[in-house]
Protein backbone atom coordinates (compact mmCIF):
# COMPACT_ATOMS: atom_id res chain seq x y z
CA UNK A 1 0.00 0.00 0.00
CA UNK A 2 2.41 2.38 0.66
CA UNK A 3 4.48 2.42 -2.24
CA UNK A 4 1.64 4.48 -3.86
CA UNK A 5 1.47 7.31 -1.52
CA UNK A 6 2.72 10.31 -2.31
CA UNK A 7 6.29 10.92 -1.99
CA UNK A 8 8.59 13.47 -1.59
CA UNK A 9 11.87 13.93 -2.86
CA UNK A 10 14.49 11.60 -1.21
CA UNK A 11 17.55 13.64 -1.23
CA UNK A 12 16.81 14.69 2.48
CA UNK A 13 17.12 11.37 4.26
CA UNK A 14 20.32 10.82 2.22
CA UNK A 15 21.92 13.47 4.14
CA UNK A 16 23.95 12.56 7.50
CA UNK A 17 22.17 12.06 10.32
CA UNK A 18 24.08 15.50 11.99
CA UNK A 19 23.75 17.47 8.73
CA UNK A 20 20.05 16.67 8.81
CA UNK A 21 20.09 17.93 12.48
CA UNK A 22 21.80 21.36 11.79
CA UNK A 23 19.56 22.16 8.30
CA UNK A 24 16.71 21.90 11.00
CA UNK A 25 17.69 23.13 13.59
CA UNK A 26 19.45 26.26 11.12
CA UNK A 27 15.93 27.27 9.52
CA UNK A 28 14.47 27.30 13.10
CA UNK A 29 16.44 29.66 13.93
CA UNK A 30 16.11 31.65 10.77
CA UNK A 31 12.06 31.88 11.52
CA UNK A 32 12.11 32.46 14.90
CA UNK A 33 14.77 35.50 14.48
CA UNK A 34 12.43 36.29 10.91
CA UNK A 35 10.05 37.06 12.64
CA UNK A 36 11.52 38.65 16.06
CA UNK A 37 12.76 41.18 13.40
CA UNK A 38 9.36 41.85 11.69
CA UNK A 39 9.78 46.03 12.23
CA UNK A 40 13.24 45.81 11.32
CA UNK A 41 12.82 44.19 7.94
CA UNK A 42 9.53 45.20 6.86
CA UNK A 43 10.43 49.33 6.99
CA UNK A 44 13.53 48.46 5.25
CA UNK A 45 11.46 46.70 2.17
CA UNK A 46 7.48 46.83 2.21
CA UNK A 47 5.50 45.26 3.64
CA UNK A 48 4.44 42.66 1.09
CA UNK A 49 7.98 41.77 0.45
CA UNK A 50 8.48 40.85 3.63
CA UNK A 51 5.16 38.53 4.07
CA UNK A 52 6.46 36.47 0.66
CA UNK A 53 9.58 36.28 1.84
CA UNK A 54 7.97 35.15 5.64
CA UNK A 55 5.94 32.33 3.45
CA UNK A 56 8.51 30.90 2.13
CA UNK A 57 10.64 30.44 4.74
CA UNK A 58 7.93 28.92 6.30
CA UNK A 59 7.77 26.69 3.63
CA UNK A 60 11.17 25.70 3.97
CA UNK A 61 10.64 24.23 7.54
CA UNK A 62 7.55 22.63 6.64
CA UNK A 63 9.43 21.08 3.87
CA UNK A 64 12.07 20.21 5.78
CA UNK A 65 9.72 18.77 8.58
CA UNK A 66 8.07 16.63 5.83
CA UNK A 67 11.05 14.83 4.82
CA UNK A 68 12.09 13.53 8.05
CA UNK A 69 7.97 12.83 8.56
CA UNK A 70 7.93 10.79 5.25
CA UNK A 71 11.26 8.68 6.12
CA UNK A 72 9.78 8.01 9.60
CA UNK A 73 6.24 6.64 7.87
CA UNK A 74 8.11 4.49 5.54
CA UNK A 75 10.39 3.14 8.10
CA UNK A 76 7.43 2.53 10.45
CA UNK A 77 8.58 4.49 12.99
CA UNK A 78 6.54 7.82 12.24
CA UNK A 79 4.73 9.97 14.88
CA UNK A 80 0.46 9.46 14.02
CA UNK A 81 -0.50 11.87 11.35
CA UNK A 82 2.63 13.08 11.29
CA UNK A 83 2.81 13.83 7.42
CA UNK A 84 -0.29 16.53 7.92
CA UNK A 85 3.05 19.40 7.85
CA UNK A 86 3.10 19.77 4.16
CA UNK A 87 -1.18 19.85 3.81
CA UNK A 88 -0.84 22.35 6.52
CA UNK A 89 1.30 24.44 4.46
CA UNK A 90 -0.02 23.78 0.97
CA UNK A 91 -3.74 25.17 3.18
CA UNK A 92 -2.15 28.20 4.78
CA UNK A 93 -0.78 28.85 1.16
CA UNK A 94 -4.47 28.90 0.12
CA UNK A 95 -6.00 30.62 2.62
CA UNK A 96 -2.53 33.66 2.07
CA UNK A 97 -3.46 34.33 -1.40
CA UNK A 98 -6.97 34.45 -0.56
CA UNK A 99 -6.35 37.32 2.15
CA UNK A 100 -4.60 39.22 -0.68
CA UNK A 101 -6.95 38.86 -3.41
CA UNK A 102 -10.14 41.07 -3.49
CA UNK A 103 -13.36 40.16 -1.60
CA UNK A 104 -15.26 37.59 -3.14
CA UNK A 105 -12.83 36.09 -4.98
CA UNK A 106 -12.43 32.83 -5.55
CA UNK A 107 -9.72 30.27 -6.43
CA UNK A 108 -9.33 27.08 -8.66
CA UNK A 109 -6.91 24.89 -6.63
CA UNK A 110 -6.10 21.95 -8.63
CA UNK A 111 -4.20 18.90 -6.66
CA UNK A 112 -4.24 15.08 -5.32
CA UNK A 113 -7.20 13.65 -4.40
CA UNK A 114 -5.92 12.99 -1.22
CA UNK A 115 -4.67 15.78 -0.74
CA UNK A 116 -8.49 17.73 -1.24
CA UNK A 117 -10.62 15.60 0.53
CA UNK A 118 -11.77 16.71 3.54
CA UNK A 119 -11.77 13.38 5.84
CA UNK A 120 -8.56 12.02 7.05
CA UNK A 121 -6.15 10.19 5.31
CA UNK A 122 -5.49 6.55 6.89
CA UNK A 123 -3.15 3.58 5.42
CA UNK A 124 -4.12 -0.03 6.31
CA UNK A 125 -5.48 1.18 9.89
CA UNK A 126 -3.15 4.30 11.41
CA UNK A 127 -4.03 8.23 10.72
CA UNK A 128 -1.51 9.02 8.14
CA UNK A 129 -2.42 12.46 8.25
CA UNK A 130 -5.12 15.65 7.92
CA UNK A 131 -5.14 16.61 4.76
CA UNK A 132 -4.86 20.21 3.19
CA UNK A 133 -8.90 20.12 2.10
CA UNK A 134 -10.09 19.20 5.75
CA UNK A 135 -8.13 22.14 7.00
CA UNK A 136 -9.47 24.24 4.60
CA UNK A 137 -12.70 23.27 4.88
CA UNK A 138 -12.46 24.33 8.55
CA UNK A 139 -11.33 27.55 8.05
CA UNK A 140 -13.59 28.22 5.02
CA UNK A 141 -16.37 26.45 5.59
CA UNK A 142 -19.08 25.77 2.72
CA UNK A 143 -16.70 27.96 1.11
CA UNK A 144 -14.56 25.14 0.54
CA UNK A 145 -15.67 22.77 -2.63
CA UNK A 146 -14.08 19.92 -3.26
CA UNK A 147 -14.28 18.30 -6.84
CA UNK A 148 -12.88 14.42 -6.44
CA UNK A 149 -11.26 13.01 -10.53
CA UNK A 150 -11.35 9.52 -11.11
CA UNK A 151 -12.28 7.48 -13.96
CA UNK A 152 -13.55 3.28 -14.18
CA UNK A 153 -10.81 2.01 -16.15
CA UNK A 154 -7.70 2.92 -18.53
CA UNK A 155 -3.91 3.74 -17.63
CA UNK A 156 -3.22 5.86 -14.59
CA UNK A 157 0.96 6.47 -13.50
CA UNK A 158 2.45 5.25 -10.20
CA UNK A 159 4.86 6.63 -8.06
CA UNK A 160 8.64 4.32 -7.84
CA UNK A 161 10.71 5.36 -4.77
CA UNK A 162 13.88 5.68 -6.40
CA UNK A 163 16.64 8.25 -4.90
CA UNK A 164 18.47 8.71 -7.47
CA UNK A 165 16.22 10.43 -9.39
CA UNK A 166 15.89 14.41 -9.23
CA UNK A 167 12.61 14.24 -7.20
CA UNK A 168 12.71 10.83 -5.33
CA UNK A 169 10.64 9.19 -7.16
CA UNK A 170 9.67 7.94 -10.96
CA UNK A 171 6.38 7.45 -12.56
CA UNK A 172 5.52 4.17 -14.18
CA UNK A 173 2.45 3.75 -16.09
CA UNK A 174 -0.19 1.28 -14.76
CA UNK A 175 -3.14 -0.26 -16.38
CA UNK A 176 -6.25 0.31 -13.71
CA UNK A 177 -8.04 -2.59 -12.77
CA UNK A 178 -12.00 -3.17 -12.86
CA UNK A 179 -13.44 -0.95 -10.07
CA UNK A 180 -13.22 -2.66 -5.99
CA UNK A 181 -16.52 -3.55 -5.19
CA UNK A 182 -17.43 -0.93 -2.38
CA UNK A 183 -15.38 1.97 -4.48
CA UNK A 184 -17.08 5.25 -5.95
CA UNK A 185 -15.82 4.13 -9.50
CA UNK A 186 -18.04 0.67 -9.13
CA UNK A 187 -20.67 3.10 -8.30
CA UNK A 188 -19.86 4.95 -11.32
CA UNK A 189 -19.15 1.35 -13.90
CA UNK A 190 -22.87 0.41 -12.32
CA UNK A 191 -24.67 3.50 -13.46
CA UNK A 192 -23.34 3.29 -17.14
CA UNK A 193 -23.13 6.91 -16.93
CA UNK A 194 -19.91 7.02 -18.50
CA UNK A 195 -18.51 10.80 -18.61
CA UNK A 196 -20.22 11.84 -15.27
CA UNK A 197 -20.58 14.13 -12.08
CA UNK A 198 -22.22 13.00 -8.41
CA UNK A 199 -23.44 15.39 -6.03
CA UNK A 200 -22.43 14.05 -3.04
CA UNK A 201 -23.71 16.61 -0.54
CA UNK A 202 -27.27 15.22 -2.08
CA UNK A 203 -25.99 11.84 -0.86
CA UNK A 204 -25.15 12.80 2.38
CA UNK A 205 -29.08 12.50 3.71
CA UNK A 206 -30.01 9.92 1.16
CA UNK A 207 -27.42 6.97 0.88
CA UNK A 208 -27.26 4.01 3.07
CA UNK A 209 -24.24 2.05 1.31
CA UNK A 210 -22.33 4.52 0.10
CA UNK A 211 -18.65 3.96 -1.21
CA UNK A 212 -15.95 3.62 1.42
CA UNK A 213 -13.49 3.79 -0.89
CA UNK A 214 -11.54 5.92 -4.21
CA UNK A 215 -8.93 5.32 -6.03
CA UNK A 216 -5.10 6.56 -5.36
CA UNK A 217 -3.26 5.85 -8.61
CA UNK A 218 -3.35 2.04 -8.54
CA UNK A 219 -4.61 1.22 -5.51
CA UNK A 220 -6.95 2.60 -3.10
CA UNK A 221 -7.88 4.85 -0.36
CA UNK A 222 -10.72 3.77 2.48
CA UNK A 223 -12.51 6.75 3.52
CA UNK A 224 -16.46 7.19 3.44
CA UNK A 225 -16.36 9.23 0.13
CA UNK A 226 -19.81 10.58 0.47
CA UNK A 227 -18.09 12.97 3.60
CA UNK A 228 -14.96 13.65 1.73
CA UNK A 229 -15.82 15.46 -1.27
CA UNK A 230 -19.04 17.66 -2.07
CA UNK A 231 -18.65 15.71 -5.41
CA UNK A 232 -17.06 13.41 -7.59
CA UNK A 233 -16.31 13.85 -11.48
CA UNK A 234 -15.35 10.29 -13.16
CA UNK A 235 -14.57 9.83 -16.90
CA UNK A 236 -15.10 6.63 -18.52
CA UNK A 237 -11.11 5.86 -19.17
CA UNK A 238 -8.14 7.69 -17.95
CA UNK A 239 -5.00 8.64 -20.12
CA UNK A 240 -1.40 9.17 -19.36
CA UNK A 241 0.30 12.38 -20.72
CA UNK A 242 3.43 11.90 -22.69
CA UNK A 243 5.28 14.77 -23.09
CA UNK A 244 5.64 15.81 -19.01
CA UNK A 245 9.26 15.92 -17.72
CA UNK A 246 10.26 15.60 -14.11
Amino acid sequence: MMASVDIPAAGGSLLPAAEQDALTATLARLLVRFRALEPLYANQGDRHEYDLALHRLEGACHGDYTFRAMAGLFAGDGLTADTSARDAYMARSVRWHLERLDPGARVVLVAHNAHIQTTPISFDGPLTGLPMGQQLQRALGDGYFALGLTSVIGVTVDMRRDEKAPFGFTLDDMELEAPEPGSVEAAFADAGSGLGIADLRRARTEASDSPDRIRLQGTYVRTPVVDAFDAVLSTPASTVTKDLRI
